[in-house]
């Protein structure tokens, strides 16, 4: 499918770096770090959702649910910003959203929903996904997200972009409304007291 260029779109970052700078190719999620199969270099990427509930569901809250614990820590929020930003230019993506895994009689338990100790597995499934023939070349990945599922929300999309394959240079993205708001404090924390609120979720000063 294509991600249409100047579709608003959400992203929680860390203060260190820019609001459109992709991570380099660190740590350990459902569809990255992983190498592109055709270069073998790392590819960088960039996770955005659709809503800024989305993407705290996906960061500052991904592990508070039912299966997990009802708790968050506040030193996540620390140098941590949720970003209002426009697709820069089309991106060429990879369809997991439901419909698409019904029709390929796919199980969402198979790739979207499965725990993190599978998360080798999907990445697998995304390097053979970047190995196929396409025209244009697959740039990314779209699929619904497991915390909204897990937290009881509508469906919601979460969406992968590889920096090498998707060349959007830093400075390309434009920022819309109020642009980047700090999580620790002022509007951007009172987002994430309202997603809190609404879990049921402990936000607690520190895991010590």
């Amino acid at each position: 499918m294509s991600l249409d260029k100047g579709r608003l779109l959400y992203r929680v970052y860390d203060g260190t770096w820019g609001y459109d700078e992709f991570n380099a190719g660190w740590g350990d999620t459902r569809f990255a770090p992983i190498d592109d199969p055709i270069t073998g270099k790392r590819l960088s990427h960039m996770y955005l959702g659709e809503s800024p509930a989305t993407v705290l569901l996906e960061s500052v809250f991904h592990d508070v649910h039912e299966l997990g614990s009802m708790i968050a820590y506040e030193a996540q929020l620390h140098e941590k910003l949720l970003a209002h930003i426009e697709v820069p230019a089309a991106a060429t993506l990879g369809d997991l959203r439901d419909p698409e895994l019904e029709r390929l009689k796919i199980e969402r338990s198979q790739v979207i929903s499965s725990p993190a100790e599978h998360y080798p597995c999907t990445r697998r499934l995304a390097i053979a996904a970047l190995a196929q023939k396409h025209d244009p070349p697959l740039q990314g990945l779209i699929w619904h997200s497991r915390q909204a599922e897990l937290t009881k929300k509508p469906a919601e999309e979460v969406i992968i972009l590889f920096g090498e394959r998707y060349p959007a240079e830093r400075g390309s993205w434009t920022r819309s409304g109020p642009g980047s708001q700090n999580l620790y404090e002022g509007p951007g924390r009172l987002r994430v007291d309202e997603v809190a609120e609404e879990l049921r979720a402990l936000l607690e000063i520190d895991k010590a």
